[in-house]
């Protein structure tokens, strides 16, 4: 056993370092690789899955984070995550790097079986059966507020997640509308859950308290959709990054 440990460890080793793929970057997303290194993003942040567990891999955080939200986290923080008081043109170059970070040639931060807008992925198979299921105004701009900002990094379609995040297809049958309208104010600090920035508005609140109550009535149906979307993906397993972080 402890040979074929060895052995294991002895092939992926020489998978890892025979990998040709060259990260060539701009002169931008060089500076904002000097800012990362410089404000200690990788004591909190992975990329690659290499680094703290403080806070969400970043491999991939340039298309699930648009760019008001980064903007924030990088000048008044969020939660856990002290103000950092970047420039404009810091900003800039950190968006840059993350960017240039987020290609599916260079590898991603969690192995995905398929091409993303295929709905290969648990969350964009998730994403994708919304869209289509929902028709109410209120319900789409309620999903399109969670969707833009971070929310999806901690929550996970129909389950718990690793960071213990949970299932918010269930929140409105834990949780009353003064209860979720002081969630989606103040965050759950104590739970590591920190408020939303920008700030909700009341409006956009209760938009969300829609979808949450939309979502929680077409759960299964929505739970069905996604597994279907996910079966239909094809795999080239020959192609497949296996000494990647998952």
């Amino acid at each position: 056993m402890l040979g074929v440990l060895v052995a294991c460890f002895a092939v992926q080793t020489g998978l890892v370092y025979s990998d040709d793929v060259d990260l060539q970057l701009s002169k931008q997303a060089i500076e904002g690789r000097r800012l990362f290194h410089e404000e200690s993003c990788q004591v909190c942040h992975q990329l690659w899955g290499q680094g703290g567990f403080l806070g969400p891999d970043l491999t991939n955080s340039a298309s699930r984070v648009d760019e008001t939200r980064l903007a924030s986290l990088l000048t008044v923080g969020s939660g856990q995550m002290p103000a950092l008081h970047l420039e404009k043109e810091q900003i800039a170059a950190m968006r840059a790097f993350l960017e240039e970070l987020d290609r599916s040639e260079i590898g991603r931060g969690e192995l995905r079986l398929g091409e993303p807008n295929e709905g290969t992925s648990p969350q964009t198979a998730f994403e994708a059966a919304v869209v289509d299921a929902s028709s109410s105004p209120g319900v789409v701009a309620g999903f399109e507020a969670l969707r833009s900002g971070a929310c999806s990094a901690c929550h996970f379609p129909f389950q718990v997640s690793i960071v213990g995040a949970p299932d918010l297809s269930t929140v409105v049958e834990r949780l009353d509308e003064a209860e979720l309208h002081e969630v989606l104010t103040k965050g759950r600090p104590e739970k590591g859950m920190p408020p939303p920035v920008p700030a909700f508005s009341e409006a956009r609140r209760q938009q969300v308290i829609e979808y949450f109550r939309w979502l929680n009535g077409e759960r299964e149906a929505l739970r069905s959709e996604t597994e279907r979307r996910q079966s239909r993906a094809t795999v080239d397993w020959s192609r497949l990054p296996w000494w990647e972080y998952r």
